[in-house]
């Protein structure tokens, strides 16, 4: 029964175990009902006569048909078709009756008339006659055997045709109602099955208020973020290569030409100055490398510590002074005392180097650069501003992306400081945001949290 191993055959088929016993379980139960309902069955009454009890062999005259109210039960009897017919005949007509006021004897052909055919069954009431208080008046019910045979076969019939009949479409809907109840189920699989051949993975869609809904809204969250790194990790490997392969063929191209033939002192020197140039360009791009990969890997702040932000700027201010005195622009720092964040000291110089790196980098000649720091309610809230050549609309959406240049020419950065940028903040609890006007400069605005 391998069949049952799946779940849409299986689920209808206990549905449809549970739903035979309890309709076997029902019909037993109705058809006891039936019968005993059956054997109980009082119809109209058939003859109401009156009688003296204390006399053996009482008369009997027939009156109107009243009903059964105001009546006592004297007897209940059946009698079979044989003794219907031979009463009918004349022999075993009188009923007697031994009752606690006296004896009772009773003509059944009375009640027992032409009409009757196969067994009866007989109910007998009595109550004190409201014409002469002396004597007593019986209503007699009879009901056909046959009749209660007949309903019982029907029903017996219905049963016997009709259940396979229901049973089997409630199978049907069963199957075909889970089959449509687990399609998310068959999405999800047939999903996973297309991830693993190396596929991207498509978002299931599944009717809002639906049993799944939540879980495949998990499943395409999770599964999302996952191709989304997975796409990060490729692009990342091919901008790497990218980035790598150009300052290597570089070298090679300078030492092959080199090694050509001999070369002056100053030649081997300019040689060795662009292959030092590279290198040192080779060199700071694996450590941001491998810094974006430790912060990609990094789900908290493993080195934390209380810190005094203003302090902390003020003591970076002369080397940024330096840093901006090499582009021949001044820099102007400004900043609230006393505000403390909890970070790490590294990671955080990390990000601001590689801000005043930048404006410094990217501005204009007679430019300035200008750090400031205020609190900004729950949050430290540091600006860079430059007076550069700024960003267009339409590049502020990618340059905190991995290896995003504005300036596809530009070899002054690998494009990933800025990118370290957004993660420190993140890893932070904060944020980075930038503002620019193309040709007037950028302001790159970080927030962090205050300590608590």
């Amino acid at each position: 029964m391998k069949f049952l191993r799946n779940i849409k055959w299986r689920m209808p088929t206990i549905f449809l175990v549970l739903l035979s016993v309890i309709l076997l379980v029902f019909s037993i139960f109705s058809y006891i009902l039936l019968a005993q309902s059956a054997a109980n069955n009082e119809i109209a009454p058939a003859t109401v006569f009156t009688t003296q009890i204390a006399i053996p062999q009482g008369t009997s005259v027939n009156t109107t048909t009243p009903g059964i109210r105001n009546y006592e039960k004297l007897l209940f009897y059946t009698i079979s078709a044989d003794t219907v017919k031979s009463i009918r005949d004349g022999n075993a007509v009188v009923l007697a009756i031994l009752t606690v006021k006296g004896n009772l004897s009773i003509d059944q052909s009375i009640f027992i008339t032409e009409q009757a055919q196969g067994g009866q069954k007989i109910w007998i009431y009595y109550r004190i006659s409201p014409e002469d208080n002396t004597k007593y008046e019986l209503l007699i019910v009879i009901h056909p055997s046959a009749a209660d045979k007949l309903i019982l076969g029907n029903f017996t019939n219905i049963l016997i045709y009709a259940l396979p009949v229901i049973l089997l479409l409630a199978f049907v809907l069963g199957f075909f109602t889970v089959k449509r109840m687990l399609r998310p189920i068959d999405l999800i699989k047939n999903n996973m099955r297309e991830t693993g051949r190396g596929n991207p993975y498509q978002p299931i869609e599944v009717s809002a208020g639906s049993e799944f809904s939540e879980l495949t809204a998990s499943l395409n969250r999770a599964f999302g973020r996952m191709q989304q790194t997975v796409d990060s990790e490729r692009q990342l490997v091919a901008d790497a290569s990218h980035e790598i392969r150009a300052p290597l063929t570089v070298m090679m191209g300078e030492t092959s030409l080199a090694l050509r033939k001999k070369r002056t002192v100053e030649e081997y020197e300019k040689c060795l100055r662009v292959v030092s140039s590279e290198s040192a360009y080779l060199a700071t791009m694996v450590n941001k490398l491998l810094l974006a990969a430790q912060l990609d890997n990094a789900k908290s702040l493993t080195n934390a510590e209380d810190l005094n932000l203003s302090d902390f700027l003020a003591d970076l201010s002369p080397a940024f002074t330096v840093l901006c005195k090499q582009k021949s622009m001044p820099f102007h720092f400004n900043t609230e005392p006393g505000i403390m964040v909890r970070g790490d000291t590294l990671k955080l110089r990390e990000l601001f180097f590689n801000l005043i790196d930048n404006a410094a980098k990217y501005n204009r000649t007679g430019g300035d650069v200008t750090l400031s720091l205020k609190r900004d309610d729950n949050f430290a809230r540091v600006d860079v501003k430059d007076t550069g050549i700024g960003m267009k609309p339409e590049n502020l959406g990618h340059i905190f992306e991995r290896f995003y240049r504005v300036d596809k020419t530009d070899e002054r950065g690998a494009g990933l400081g800025l990118a370290l940028c957004k993660k420190i903040a993140e890893i932070h609890g904060g944020r980075i945001e930038v503002t620019s006007q193309y040709g007037k400069g950028s302001t790159f605005s970080i927030w962090l949290p205050v300590a608590k």
